[in-house]
């Protein structure tokens, strides 16, 4: 069995608990978007910055520009 802490889950931990109530179902933070290559980069929308529970910083939010096929789809 394994424990992971720190930060960085912290904040996964987070941005997974609003991503749920996010169009594509998936968020990231722009400071890991900028660690993408530019092509990736340009397939992503930079949002507010917000503070997530248990953090001093803020931390700015990223999206996919694009819905997932499933939302696409749905009727």
């Amino acid at each position: 069995e394994y424990t992971v802490i720190g930060d960085a889950v912290n904040e996964a931990a987070r941005l997974t608990e609003m991503a749920k109530d996010t169009p594509g179902q998936v968020l990231t933070n722009a400071a890991t978007l900028k660690t993408a290559n530019v092509a990736e980069q340009a397939r992503w929308t930079v949002m507010k910055s917000i503070e997530l529970r248990g953090r001093r910083r803020m931390t700015q939010l990223a999206r996919p520009i694009r819905a997932s096929l499933a939302e696409r789809c749905e009727i």
